[in-house]
């Protein structure tokens, strides 16, 4: 849950007025939410990190994040998102926004996290740019997360003093 999933929901209000905030919010981090419930059941886990600022995020036994954080999963929760948002909302653009910031979720990690999001479901090649695996990109990662929060806050805010 980085700021910059928070971020990219904020900025997406404007151009879905219709949903609520707290649901823009929530889609922004749905991937990790499910990630939570799936670990509690013992469907994925975290694996074994080590961190710190001269070497980065280092994966010592790499985790299983088949169903959150997969592409072809992130893109299935996606569709049901934005099915469900047309559902409740009965707006194509609505709906789509929805499933736009839950899918902005997986493209953002697929940036910083090291190549352990599998590309369709279990043993499937995983991917992924590994910016958090040295301390310059654990440095870099947290300025990206920062500068999309900030930009968000700054897109939202404007959209609200204009309306």
């Amino acid at each position: 849950m980085g700021p910059a999933h928070f971020g990219i929901a904020l900025a997406a209000r404007p151009i879905a007025p219709k949903a609520p905030l707290w649901v823009l919010l929530i889609a922004g981090n749905m991937l990790d939410f499910l990630c939570f419930a799936f670990m509690a059941v013992g469907i994925e886990n975290m694996g074994v990190n080590q961190a710190d600022f001269s070497h980065g995020i280092r994966i010592l036994t790499p985790p299983s994040l088949t169903w959150s954080h997969g592409l072809f999963m992130s893109l299935i929760w996606s569709v049901l998102a934005a099915v469900l948002a047309y559902l409740i909302f009965r707006d194509k653009r609505t709906s789509a926004i929805l499933g736009s910031v839950i899918f902005s979720h997986w493209l953002l990690d697929f940036i910083v996290h090291p190549p352990y999001l599998p590309l369709f479901l279990s043993g499937s090649p995983a991917v992924g740019l590994g910016l958090w695996g040295s301390g310059p990109g654990l440095i870099f990662s947290a300025v990206l997360d920062l500068g999309l929060l900030i930009g968000g806050i700054i897109v939202y805010r404007t959209w609200r003093r204009r309306k």
